[in-house]
């Protein structure tokens, strides 16, 4: 009925694992836990070999790091069952109804969002970005999420048949971070394909320091300008993202240009006071604007053919490093 899929990279997900375990033998439902480790550093993978000793689980070490999109993809191949979980590592079960609640909702034929949350207490004073944005901009209510439900769907944390992601797949031809899960998003509505929104988050746990945090950021801007230029500016896609579409506006005004010299001098302060104990979102937004409207003047990277055994011959797109 239901494969569990848990992508792995630098995290101990012995925990996560055991406690979907115990749901799944509760519930009585036939399932299994795929584990496959994305080529984490040697004591995550020494940790998480314990999982090996659960029935219905199966662990599985990748030789080399082949990146997010493409290891879910390989994962939901080799899925036994007909409906998929799909899991951030870096995550926690807010209660023991987790499973439960998507099993309710089966058979579908659309991808269930379930959400996201954030610890209630904020960390230490001066590693708060992280927290602060999650809190404000990503711990949604399913009412909430509803009113833009493609836009609002994340990866952390959802349910699919497996025929769906096998026929509208991950886009292997991203191979920095961020942005998979837009794209997918936007494959979804193109295809007709549902997506529902409901109250069944994940705890995220994975808080990233202010500067790891803003270095993600830029990482996932660049796939961004990769992703439009993929769809050669596809007009739905730039509509769908308020990023694109803000720069899209400034280049039509011809001020993008001038704001991108002006964040130029302005970037430092910003990031100044976003790796401070009190950041502000609304110098976060104008750090993406202006980030995105500098990766946007760069010259295409160009596509590489990765020719090596584990990669499928693939191409793949590189993010400009920042």
């Amino acid at each position: 009925m239901l494969s569990i899929c848990i992508p792995v990279f630098n995290e101990d997900v012995t925990s996560l694992v055991r406690e979907l375990h115990e749901q799944a033998i509760r519930l009585g439902t036939n399932s299994e836990i795929l584990v496959f480790d994305d080529a984490s550093d040697e004591g995550f993978r020494k940790k998480n070999r314990e999982l090996r000793q659960l029935p219905g689980v199966s662990y599985r070490e990748l030789e080399r790091n082949i990146g997010r999109s493409r290891i879910r993809n390989l994962m939901a191949r080799e899925a036994a069952f007909p409906y998929l979980i799909f899991m951030d590592c870096d995550s926690e079960l807010s209660d023991p109804g987790y499973l439960d609640r998507y099993l309710r909702l089966l058979p579908c034929r659309q991808l269930v969002y379930g959400g996201r949350r954030y610890p209630d207490a904020p960390p230490r004073s001066t590693d708060r970005l992280h927290w602060v944005f999650g809190m404000n901009r990503e711990q949604r209510s399913a009412g909430s999420r509803e009113r833009t439900p493609y836009q609002s769907f994340m990866s952390n944390n959802f349910m699919v048949p497996r025929e769906v992601l096998l026929q509208i797949p991950f886009n292997e031809l991203l191979s920095g971070y961020g942005h998979e899960d837009t794209l997918l998003g936007f494959e979804m509505k193109k295809h007709g394909i549902p997506i529902r929104h409901i109250d069944n988050p994940l705890l995220h746990t994975g808080l990233e320091t202010p500067g790891e945090f803003l270095k993600k950021t830029r990482q996932g801007i660049a796939n961004l300008v990769l992703i439009s230029r993929m769809l050669n500016g596809d007009k739905d896609f730039t509509a769908s993202v308020s990023l694109l579409k803000t720069c899209e506006l400034l280049r039509r005004m011809g001020l993008r240009k001038l704001f991108h010299r002006v964040f130029g001098h302005l970037r430092r302060p910003i990031e100044r006071q976003l790796t401070g104990p009190s950041p502000r979102l609304w110098l976060l937004d104008l750090y993406k604007l202006g980030s995105i409207c500098a990766y946007s003047r760069k010259k295409p990277m160009p596509l590489n053919r990765d020719r090596s055994p584990a990669s499928g011959n693939c191409f793949r797109v590189q993010a400009p490093h920042s």
